[in-house]
């Protein structure tokens, strides 16, 4: 693996009220120049809120309580709110699942594209203006230069994805965050967006954290994946690997929930699913958090909480099974 662009070393990001809900517990990653690296897990397990907390983006009353998040070796959970600014769309960007709240619907495409190249470039107007239709045409919008006069509504959902794409490499960033960019997509047009998110990244050389609940998106672009439940990673692994022997029970029950074209299910038989629903995070379980779903609990989930180890030569596993 080539040098560490981002690592992200015991992360705890809380939201506090009433309770305190311990969004992110713990997290440790790493992710090399030019690498994706793939989050999944399912609705409610901490994906977005880490993206947003390496952002800096969670606001009060949420924050983040511990933990450090070192981009090129500067670390983004210490640095002012000034700083951040110059960093965040420079050297890091972010790709938002649902462009149509993301880009501001009174303003031209062109000019939200221009405006990340005037902020961190210097550009004037009429060469920012120019860039963002270069950057059209990079991520192949036809007719750019009419595309570039248009609003937002204007767009199909798979140009104005596109259009986030543009906005997200316009400034060749060390690190892009892709918040599953391609949910609200058709199959058709997700395909399209990934091809183009992968041959961007490749004529960039820009590394990838692409967080998604699918995991065909996975074994498709990502080189290496973490997956997360309630909070914390809970398997670490390559891909191949991942796909050929998972070794914790939440991504085993994942795994078993894909439906295998190759292996017809008879109609008198379901799909596999997970029982139950993740804990709350503000009243998680005592031991493991994944204790109540597990077809495999025994006394010691219940008890004990179980650290995240190397099992394997670059797997790891949160789980007292293998312990």
């Amino acid at each position: 693996m080539g040098e560490w662009i981002l690592q992200v070393k015991n992360l705890h990001t809380y939201f506090r009220g009433a309770t305190v809900v311990k969004a992110v517990r713990g997290i440790d990653l790493e992710i090399a120049a030019g690498e994706t690296l793939g989050i999944v897990g399912e609705s409610g397990s901490g994906k977005s809120v880490m993206a947003q907390a390496m952002m800096r983006l969670v606001q009060s009353p949420g924050g983040i309580e511990k933990g450090e998040i070192l981009l090129d070796g500067e670390d983004l959970a210490k640095l002012p709110e000034a700083r951040m600014r110059a960093i965040r769309g420079n050297k890091i960007a972010m790709i938002f699942q649902e462009p149509m709240t993301s880009l501001n619907p009174v303003i031209r495409v062109g000019d939200q594209i221009a405006e990340v190249v005037r902020l961190h470039r210097g550009y004037s107007k009429r060469q920012a203006l120019d860039f963002a239709i270069e950057m059209l045409r990079k991520v192949r919008i036809a007719d750019p230069e009419r595309r570039a006069r248009e609003y937002p509504h204007e767009l199909s959902g798979g140009m104005r994805q596109r259009v986030m794409i543009a906005m997200g490499l316009a400034c060749n960033p060390k690190l892009i965050v892709a918040d599953e960019p391609t949910t609200a997509l058709d199959v058709t047009i997700q395909a399209q967006i990934l091809k183009l998110m992968v041959d961007m990244q490749a004529e960039t050389g820009t590394a990838m954290l692409l967080i998604t609940h699918d995991l065909g998106v996975v074994a498709e672009t990502a080189q290496r994946v973490a997956v997360m439940y309630a909070g914390q990673v809970v398997e670490y692994a390559g891909v191949e690997e991942l796909f050929a022997d998972p070794l914790h029970p939440y991504t085993q029950g994942l795994m078993a929930s894909v439906p295998q074209i190759d292996q017809p299910r008879p109609e008198s038989r379901m799909l596999p699913a997970i029982p139950g629903a993740v804990p709350s995070l503000d009243a998680l379980p005592v031991g493991c958090a994944f204790q109540d779903r597990c077809p495999h609990v025994f006394d010691k989930c219940r008890v004990s909480e179980p650290l995240l180890k190397l099992h394997r030569d670059g797997h790891s596993a949160r789980c007292w099974l293998h312990d």
